[in-house]
C-alpha cells in the first residue's frame, strides 16, 4: 500500500485571521499592558512606584511604552515573538499575567500592517520592524522576524511599541470618545491592584485613576478574611459591607494582580446556589474580593482572554468553599437589615432600634485591602427582636352595591372608612 505525505501547514494569512478574529480591540490592548506589568513585577512584585506605562491612541498610530526594564535579546529571539508558548521552555515570569504566549503578537497583527518593537534592557537593546504584507508574502516553512541590535542609550530601560498603517476598523475606534472613555475605565479596573501598588498608566497624557473597592469598618462592623493554599495557588478571600450601589455590589476576582471579574452577581460566583440567595438590591452593599496568586500562572482559574473566571478549574472550585464561608454571614446580616427597615415601617421597631442600619452608617469607609485582616468571622451587631405588630391591614371584597348602601347610611367617603366603621361596630356590639 502506497502512502503519501499531505501538507497540513497553516498559511500565515489563515493563522493571523484566526488569531485576531475573536478578541475585541480593548482586550487586545490589555494584553500589551499585561506584558508591561509582568516586566515591572519581575523587578519588584510589591512596590511599583516609579513604573509608568504610557499609551497613545490616535488616527495615525498606536504607541505603548514603559520604563519597566525591557526584555533581553535571548527572550526576544526564542520566546517573546513565538506564536504560542513552548511547554518545555523555562523562560517564565513568576506570578505573570501574560502567560498564554499569544497576546503581543495577536495585538500587533490586529492593530495595523506595520509595527516596530524596541526594547532597552540592562544587557543590551534591539529593534524589530515588521511590514506585515511583505512578511505574509515570504514563503518559508519557518516563520521568522528580523531583529537588529541598537545602541542601548536609554537611561530608563523599557519597551517601546508603535503600530502604524492602522486598519480602518481600528482607526475608527481609537478616535471615538466613547471607546476612549470606556477603555480608560476598563484599564483602571483591570489593573486596580497594581495601580494601588504605585504603578502609573497614562492614556493620551491622562493618568488613569485608581479604582478602589471600599468597605465600611468599625468596632462593631468588620470584614471576613480567609486565606488558604491549594495546588500551589495562594487564595485570599475578603468580604464585607460597602455603599449601597447595585452595579458595584458582588464579587471581584483577581488573578496575579489582574482583575478578571468585576462586580460579578450571577451563579458563577455562587449567587442563587448552595443556600445563597440570588443577588438582589438588598445585597447591593456586599463587596467581596477573591485573589489567586501563583508563580505558575497556568494554574489560575481564568479564561485565555483573561475576561472571566473558569468555573470548572479545580482551584476555583476549592475557592468556592471559602467564598460561601465569607458570603453567608454577610448576606444574612444584609437580609436582617432589610427586615429591620420593614419592621420600623410597621412600628414593630423604633427608629432608635435600627442597630444594623446604624452600624453601616456610622462605620468608616476604607479600602478593602486596608481593612482589619485578623478575623475569619464576620463582626456585626446583634439585631433587636421586633415587637408584635400594633397594626395590621385587613383586606376583603364585598359587592359594590352593598358598599354604596353602607356609605350612604354612614356618610363614609371611602371603602377603607366603611371597613373601619364595620370593624368598630362589631367590636363594640359583639365583643
Amino acid at each position: 500500500m502506497e502512502s503519501y505525505s499531505v501538507d497540513a501547514n497553516p498559511t500565515k494569512e489563515f493563522f493571523i485571521s484566526m488569531l485576531t478574529r475573536d478578541i475585541p480591540l480593548d482586550r487586545a490592548i490589555l494584553d500589551l499592558i499585561d506584558n508591561c506589568v509582568d516586566a515591572a513585577i519581575s523587578i519588584d512584585s510589591e512596590n511599583l512606584s516609579g513604573k509608568i506605562i504610557r499609551i497613545t491612541l490616535n488616527n495615525t498610530c498606536f504607541k505603548i511604552e514603559d520604563n519597566c526594564g525591557g526584555f533581553d535579546l535571548e527572550t526576544a529571539q526564542h520566546y517573546a515573538f513565538r506564536f504560542g508558548r513552548d511547554s518545555t521552555s523555562s523562560r517564565t515570569t513568576p506570578n505573570s499575567v501574560g502567560q498564554f504566549g499569544v497576546g503581543m503578537k495577536r495585538t500587533l497583527f490586529k492593530l495595523g500592517s506595520q509595527f516596530k518593537v524596541s526594547s532597552f534592557h540592562s544587557s543590551g537593546a534591539f529593534e524589530m520592524n515588521v511590514n506585515v504584507p511583505k512578511w505574509l508574502e515570504e514563503k518559508s516553512e519557518k516563520w521568522a522576524f528580523e531583529l537588529q541590535k541598537i545602541d542601548n542609550d536609554k537611561s530608563e530601560k523599557g519597551t517601546y511599541i508603535e503600530v502604524s498603517d492602522l486598519f480602518p476598523s481600528v482607526n475608527e475606534q481609537l478616535v471615538d470618545n466613547d471607546f476612549l472613555r470606556n477603555f480608560k475605565e476598563e484599564v483602571g479596573l483591570a489593573y486596580f491592584k497594581r495601580i494601588s501598588q504605585g504603578l502609573e498608566i497614562h492614556i493620551n497624557g491622562e493618568k488613569v485613576d485608581l479604582f478602589d473597592i471600599k468597605v465600611r469598618q468599625s468596632e462593631e462592623l468588620g470584614v471576613v478574611y480567609l486565606e488558604k493554599t491549594f495546588d500551589g495557588v495562594n487564595i485570599k478571600v475578603r468580604a464585607g459591607v460597602g455603599e449601597q450601589e447595585l452595579h458595584k455590589g458582588g464579587w471581584y476576582i483577581v488573578c496575579n494582580g489582574r482583575l478578571v471579574e468585576s462586580a460579578e452577581q450571577s451563579s458563577k460566583t455562587l449567587w442563587g446556589t448552595n443556600s445563597i440567595p440570588k443577588y438582589h438590591d438588598r445585597f447591593a452593599f456586599f463587596r467581596g474580593v477573591v485573589e489567586f496568586e501563583s508563580e505558575d500562572s497556568s494554574k489560575l482559574p481564568w479564561t485565555t482572554t483573561k475576561t472571566g473566571v473558569d468555573s470548572d478549574n479545580s482551584v476555583y472550585r476549592y475557592a468556592n468553599k471559602l467564598m460561601i464561608q465569607a458570603l453567608s454571614p454577610v448576606a444574612k446580616f444584609l437580609s436582617q437589615r432589610e427586615a429591620e427597615r420593614k419592621q420600623v415601617k410597621e412600628n414593630r421597631l423604633d427608629e432608635t432600634e435600627k442597630v444594623l442600619s446604624a452600624a453601616i452608617t456610622s462605620a468608616k469607609p476604607v479600602s478593602i485591602y486596608m481593612a482589619n485582616e485578623e478575623s475569619s468571622e464576620f463582626i456585626r451587631p446583634e439585631k433587636i427582636e421586633a415587637r408584635e405588630a400594633r397594626y395590621i391591614t385587613v383586606t376583603y371584597q364585598i359587592e359594590t352595591e352593598k358598599l354604596n348602601k353602607i356609605k350612604e347610611i354612614t356618610g363614609a367617603s371611602s371603602a377603607s372608612e366603611v371597613g373601619k366603621l364595620a370593624f368598630e361596630y362589631y367590636l363594640e356590639n359583639e365583643c
